[in-house]
């Protein structure tokens, strides 16, 4: 925050609003104890990644190319070949699937349950994950990626409402319920810790209902226990260097005056009204000296600073497999994410973490969904720059499927940087949810892109998920819409509302909390029950 020409308003805005938090209740009242250590993961954590601009996934996860004349491979392929490019790229739809996506095989005979590699079924359906996207690749393979298909968190294709449905975990919304808390303050406060923004604006999905748990009220926010961490390493009341001139660096006299008016007024008698602020400024300030004595024992991982900068300033090929790192191809501020974090993690003992969100946007791909570096200028320092969606999945997703997830040394992205940073211990007790608002209709348009839809994939990741594929991955009813042109807006049908398998994930994260988050699945809900494809379909999501 150490910025020339602060005025003193402007400071205290700096300071206070946009450091840490919303409100202090967040914040311990007794912390002086802690160790500078960095402490294991006290408590399970959820961390969802909001995939804002509805994410066509169904580019991500590809059914497998069939020359079958009415299979639904044929279809797929003939009706989504602009959306891969095949005439731009010179390969055929069954060269694009055979070089470009790993093949994995589920149900048939003799299976039960999990992901299993082709060859090892007699029948079952076949199909395939963009291979870059290793690290998803390595989830899903190892057992712990659901693959949730033909779900729905928002239901109307304008991005404002769905977005808003999708983050109070209520398909019900409207635009003007904005005052309504988010599942994942929800979540949080049913835990006893805390919910953790890690954007520059956090999402009503971390805003906290009124009241405390079982009892609260979800139709009313209270943020109490929202704290705001944009910049880890940047966090509290800016201080001075007691070692440098202040005569002439006008921060350091603001830092050093404001420091000392503050603490004469906390021995002073004051009005009732400014007590909150005073003790707001107090504990944030005491915090923010915690937290930075805390992370500067804590190193930056290789893996995890390359995704947003140079590493002892070489930079680093994103296509090297050979790299001990990667940077992000597309949005860097993804790897700031990360890397708050990771620090998080490492002062979860101070932050107490309940409930962690992310976000990733730009994905309206209404045009040149994906583009190729042969058909693009040649960047020599990120090559692949403007491949369309596929920069997102892979910033998100990369990594080189078969590595030990505890292996620096390999090629790592998003996630994959941060698994690889992780003890197994702290690994062991997160899970990560990944959504957008709605998904991609089923046809690409003319401009090689696809339009807004319904129905979409999510994900719900982590050592205590039971993976597998949850829904029906290529609905036969699909299979007629794709040259039936009397449908301007083929969809993929929703058939599971976000309420029947998010609210599996409440609860393994604060147990008997899934009908205090999302009230529809209480036995005494009197209104509609949210969609669900088939009963007990998500009985058994996580261990």
């Amino acid at each position: 925050m150490n910025t020339n020409n602060f005025s003193r308003r402007q400071f205290l805005q700096s300071a206070l609003c946009s450091g840490l938090l919303y409100g202090t209740g967040a914040l311990p009242s007794v912390i002086s104890s802690a160790s500078a250590l960095p402490a294991p993961l006290q408590n399970r954590l959820l961390v969802n990644l909001n995939l804002s601009g509805g994410p066509d996934l169904r580019h991500l996860i590809v059914p497998a190319y069939d020359s079958t004349p009415d299979s639904f491979g044929a279809k797929y392929w003939k009706h989504r070949d602009r959306a891969h490019q095949l005439a731009s790229t010179g390969v055929t739809a069954q060269q694009r699937w055979e070089q470009d996506y790993y093949p994995i095989t589920v149900g048939g005979q003799g299976w039960s349950s999990g992901m299993v590699d082709p060859g090892n079924l007699n029948g079952g359906t076949t199909f395939g994950i963009w291979r870059e996207a290793g690290w998803l690749i390595d989830m899903v393979r190892s057992g712990n990626g659901a693959l949730i298909f033909n779900a729905v968190g928002g239901t109307n294709r304008a991005h404002d409402l769905s977005s808003l449905m999708l983050s109070q975990g209520n398909v019900l919304s409207e635009l003007n319920d904005r005052d309504r808390s988010g599942w994942g303050g929800r979540v949080a406060r049913s835990a006893g810790g805390n919910s953790i923004s890690l954007t520059s604006t956090p999402s009503s999905f971390c805003f906290g209902p009124k009241g405390l748990a079982p009892n609260y009220n979800p139709n009313a926010i209270d943020n109490f226990d929202l704290i705001s961490v944009e910049d880890s390493r940047d966090i509290g009341l800016f201080d001075f260097n007691i070692e440098s001139n202040q005569f002439y660096d006008f921060d350091d006299k603001m830092a050093r005056a404001a420091k000392s008016y503050y603490a004469g007024l906390r021995q002073e008698r004051v009005a009732s009204v400014y007590q909150k602020f005073m003790d707001h400024e107090a504990k944030v300030r005491e915090f923010g000296e915690l937290i930075q004595g805390r992370l500067v024992t804590v190193p930056i991982p290789d893996v995890v600073q390359a995704l947003y900068s140079n590493i002892n300033g070489i930079n680093i090929d994103p296509n090297d497999s050979g790299s001990t790192g990667r940077r992000v191809l597309r949005q860097r501020h993804l790897g700031y994410q990360i890397r708050n974090l990771y620090d998080i993690v490492a002062a979860n003992d101070l932050l107490t973490p309940s409930v962690m969100s992310m976000s990733y946007g730009s994905w309206d791909s209404h045009g040149n969904q994906r583009q190729v570096p042969s058909i693009l200028a040649s960047d020599p320092h990120n090559p692949d720059v403007g491949r369309g969606i596929e920069n997102g999945l892979k910033d998100i997703f990369g990594g080189q499927y078969g590595n030990n997830p505890s292996d620096a040394s390999a090629f790592h992205s998003g996630f994959s940087a941060l698994y690889a940073s992780l003890p197994q211990a702290d690994r062991n007790k997160i899970v990560i949810t990944i959504a957008g608002e709605f998904g991609r209709q089923i046809r690409d348009n003319g401009d090689a892109g696809t339009d807004h839809g319904k129905g979409n994939l999510m994900l719900v990741l982590g050592e205590g998920v039971r993976g597998g594929v949850y829904g029906e991955m290529f609905p036969d009813d699909e299979v007629d819409k794709y040259d039936n042109t009397s449908l301007r807006t083929p969809d993929i049908d929703p058939r599971s509302e976000i309420d029947t398998f998010f609210s599996k994930v409440s609860d393994w994260v604060a147990p008997g909390s899934a009908n205090a988050v999302f009230p529809r699945m209480a036995s005494s809900y009197a209104g509609e029950a949210p969609l669900l494809e088939l009963p007990g379909l998500f009985d058994n999501l996580m261990s």
